[in-house]
């Protein structure tokens, strides 16, 4: 139960809204809108699958893990699984919705795209979207839906997997917009280390288990790290471990001692200090800090 006023995180699964639907479902905000009910997108979300939304119409905010974004029409929004976000004014936007379990995209595909980004990316703008195929792919994703014929359903499927592949290979592909340079493409053992945070950091803080696990020396992960971010292999495994204190701060009332064991510390005091090295603020004033909060 919630006592202290901060919206607790809900975690979302994927259930498709009819028997037809595979791995990948097409819909729009008006649809779910209209299953979820009002209630559905007040408290902040945590997915078990992938959301990409193409705003339409209208505007609003949206925040994922602590980074607001204002969608405006013709803006691109990717929730990955496991993001923590927050709906601003749904109401406000319509447009189409993709949802898609894990396994909606071939691996070849998945590690082509995770690849080309050193950290995802979760806001494409209209403007870096301009002139791209982005839209085209988005209805053919939604002209692929219908008609439901159950001796077509894998059919249906293999076109819905083509074409979600190729769009999320189109918003790969677009050229950031402001004069950014675009990112070169990251090493395969520097995806394997960050893929490794995400799977360890729970329980692993050192860059020399990691070094281990993947059979590089600590001194190599650093060389990677820093070519890729700028960061040392240690300052990345402590950016994914104070990105889950946040979210756990933020959204749950679980004391101290419960949060530091979920993160592999061997009591509250040892996470209290860690945290407070890295954040700047002890856990009960980020804790306090983050209450209620709403997209801006």
């Amino acid at each position: 139960m919630v006592k202290t006023g901060q919206a607790p995180i809900r975690r979302v699964r994927f259930q498709p809204s009819a028997a037809n639907v595979g791995a990948i479902e097409v819909n729009t905000l008006a649809g779910i809108r209209a299953s979820g009910g009002a209630q559905e997108f007040l408290t902040p979300q945590r997915l078990d699958f992938d959301l990409l939304v193409q705003v339409r119409h209208g505007a609003a905010a949206h925040a994922v893990d602590f980074a607001d974004h204002s969608l405006r029409a013709g803006d691109v929004l990717w929730v990955r699984a496991g993001q923590v976000q927050q709906w601003g004014a749904i109401d406000d936007i319509e447009g189409p919705v993709v949802l898609f379990g894990p396994h909606a995209v071939d691996d070849r595909t998945s590690t082509l795209i995770r690849s080309s980004r050193v950290r995802p990316q979760n806001h494409w703008p209209a403007a870096d979207l301009a002139g791209t195929p982005v839209d085209q792919t988005f209805d053919l994703l939604a002209s692929s839906v219908e008609p439901h014929r159950p001796d077509r359903d894998d059919l249906r499927q293999a076109a819905l997997g083509h074409f979600l592949s190729a769009l999320l290979v189109q918003l790969a592909l677009v050229e950031p917009g402001g004069g950014t340079a675009t990112p070169a493409p990251t090493h395969e053992a520097f995806g394997w280390f960050r893929d490794q945070i995400e799977e360890s950091f729970h329980t692993w803080h050192k860059v020399g288990e990691y070094a281990d696990r993947l059979g590089y020396s600590p001194r190599t992960l650093n060389r990677l790290a820093r070519q890729h971010t700028g960061l040392t292999a240690k300052e990345l495994i402590d950016e994914r471990v104070v990105l889950e204190a946040k979210r756990l701060l933020s959204h749950s009332d679980a004391p101290a001692a419960d949060i530091a064991e979920q993160l592999g510390f061997d009591d509250a005091s040892n996470f209290s200090s860690y945290f407070s090295r890295q954040a700047g603020m002890t856990p009960g004033a980020f804790r306090a800090s983050g209450r209620g909060r709403q997209p801006r």
